[in-house]
């Protein structure tokens, strides 16, 4: 009788992690999305600190991840934004928050005043994910 149980309890503990190990492999890792980008205001001026926010919602727990920021386009096509970084995301909601101090707005930098937008993407193992964008105004 005690082998019999002893057997039953062995082969559900079997059953079990197959489950999981196939449930895991259909599924795939936790997944994520950016669900907001904000700044701290809707108009800069040359050399202002601009503090970007982006959030985002993980399915899981999530390394081997990338927020790249990329933005403010100048007239030879260089971004005078452009930052990798290293993010780890845990399970729920998180908030990640980046200061960049503004280039001088002229016709000299090659940036002139007007609107210019930020494209936050966000990559897992070289993978983008999810981006989402976030225009402002920039004046001298």
């Amino acid at each position: 009788m005690q082998r019999n149980t002893l057997i039953l309890i062995i082969a559900l503990v079997i059953v079990a992690a197959c489950g999981l190990v196939v449930t895991s492999f259909f599924l795939g890792p936790g997944s994520a999305s950016i669900t907001s980008v904000t700044t701290d205001k809707d108009l800069y001026h040359s050399h202002e600190v601009m503090m970007i926010t982006v959030s985002l919602s993980s399915q899981g727990s999530m390394g081997n991840a990338t927020l790249r920021l990329l933005g403010l386009q100048d007239e030879d096509g260089h971004f005078q934004l452009n930052k990798d970084l290293p993010v780890t995301l845990s399970m729920g909601p998180n908030t990640l928050v980046y200061e960049h101090e503004l280039p001088h707005c002229s016709s000299c930098s090659g940036l002139l005043a007007g609107t210019y937008t930020i494209d936050a993407s966000l990559i897992h193992n070289g993978i983008v994910v999810s981006n989402m964008t976030r225009s402002f105004q920039l004046e001298q």
